[in-house]
């Protein structure tokens, strides 16, 4: 599946996502049940034919999953966990996700294979690691040891250890190495050396610092709403050592003010340390990824890359960030999921602030959350294009045409009547921003 259709389903409501997943597995003979979070699918599945560790050659007999988005699996324990999710919506038979499952495995062996060989052709020792299933190895220069992991995101400093010094993480944001750019070890050597400075100023507490110079103080925080329920509250409670259940599902959100706009930033606890974060502005994702959380590069300094600034790390932006400004490509939408021809479909949106003459509102994705900056109109301009209903506010629009990733379409007002002239939005928007009127309550 493409990365773009990930994205539009992972907007999905979960509630739907689950529908479609668990009719598929049942149909495969593969028992799901909800998770202790009451929202995730997962299960246990257990290997009829041989699926061998590729590196150990031992047997794999079982291994539990969740259910991601509403077409693919992701293994919870090593050393499945170390694979991508697998995709299950396609096939017929049992057997035939085993199989994929030992292609990856394969697959995998032999990318470590490749990056072990040129590893050892800088003269580097390189060390196949079961559980994770990555190629380590340690460099060692007279003031550091940098541990150096190798995997389907290439060969990355993962951890440095300075010399009578406190080891720290190296964030994601730092680049990959290019070993093919490095002629020698000693090359190699120098070139890290060279680069610590990039390495430590892109760490946490680094990152603390630099998001009070003036570098970053473009990106400005908001103050969060009143009676607002904050990290900070939580530590002076609790105390920093206090820990969060293993499995426990939390999100936690800041929002920042950047040029006059306004953006939100969403991380959503995947598993464990693993999140995955959204930066949010009026038009939708402008940066979106999974992160771990030790390797996290902090929030503002994040911000600041995502939107064009200098990131705390002082290095490039990060991967998944398009700087160029260029269009994106089309977002493909499963058919299951497409707008047709005279639906009407629902986006809710929330009232901030309804005093006097204005209103000020903020749309909402189609789990419910704000996004994206507020905005204000006149009270009669507002209720003139908003229909009420059920205490909230909604924008109602009648789907006329659907082609080519894109669809034609004119808004309704609160009677339901055709108005202004017709307009046209990618497919994509649509699905990640309004739901069908049939599905909205």
């Amino acid at each position: 599946m493409a990365e773009g259709e990930h994205t539009i389903i992972s907007k999905i409501p979960r509630e739907r996502l689950n529908q479609i997943a668990g009719r598929k597995l049942s149909a495969l003979g593969i028992p799901v049940r909800l998770g202790a979070d009451r929202e995730t699918l997962e299960g246990d599945l257990a290997f009829a034919t041989r699926v061998v560790h590729p590196l150990t050659a031992q047997p794999i007999a079982r291994a539990r999953f969740v259910v991601v988005g509403h077409d693919h699996l992701r293994f919870a324990d090593p050393p499945l966990s170390a694979l991508s999710p697998v995709l299950f919506y396609d096939l017929d038979r049992t057997g035939e996700l085993e199989a994929r499952v030992t292609e990856q495995l394969q697959r995998r062996a032999t990318l470590l294979g490749e990056l072990a060989t040129r590893m050892r052709a800088l003269r580097m020792e390189a060390v196949l690691e079961p559980e994770r299933l990555l190629v380590r190895s340690v460099v060692k220069t007279a003031g550091q040891a940098f541990e150096i992991l190798g995997g389907p995101e290439g060969v990355r400093v993962s951890r440095v250890a300075p010399v009578g010094g406190k080891p720290f993480e190296v964030p994601l944001t730092f680049p990959p190495i290019k070993l093919e750019q490095h002629a020698s070890l000693v090359d190699l050597e120098l070139w890290l050396d060279h680069a610590v400075g990039q390495m430590q100023g892109g760490s946490r507490a680094e990152g603390a610092r630099s998001a009070a110079t003036p570098d970053t103080a473009h990106v400005d925080v908001t103050p969060p709403p009143r009676n607002a329920l904050t990290l900070g509250q939580l530590a002076q409670a609790f105390g920093a050592e206090a820990v969060v259940a293993p499995n426990a599902p939390f999100e936690v959100f800041q929002e920042f003010q950047h040029a006059g706009t306004r953006y939100r930033f969403v991380a959503t606890r995947d598993m464990g340390a693993l999140f995955k974060g959204r930066l949010i502005g009026p038009s939708g994702d402008v940066w979106s990824d999974r992160f771990d959380l030790a390797r996290f590069p902090g929030t503002q300094g994040l911000v600041a890359a995502a939107l064009g600034g200098p990131s705390a790390a002082g290095t490039a932006q990060p991967a998944a960030v398009s700087v160029s400004g260029a269009e994106p490509a089309p977002e493909q939408v499963p058919d299951h999921l497409m707008p047709r021809a005279g639906e009407v479909w629902v986006m809710n949106v929330v009232v901030e602030q309804s005093g006097g003459d204005e209103v000020r509102y903020v749309g909402t994705d189609i789990d419910g959350r704000p996004y994206g900056a507020a905005r204000v109109l006149k009270r009669s301009e507002f209720e003139a294009v908003f229909s009420s209903d059920r205490g909230g506010w909604r924008l109602l629009i009648l789907v006329d045409q659907v082609k080519e990733g894109s669809v034609l379409y004119r808004q309704l007002d609160p009677q339901r009547h055709p108005m202004g002239a017709p307009r046209r939005m990618a497919t994509s928007v649509l699905v990640a921003n309004f739901v069908p009127e049939a599905a909205a309550f």
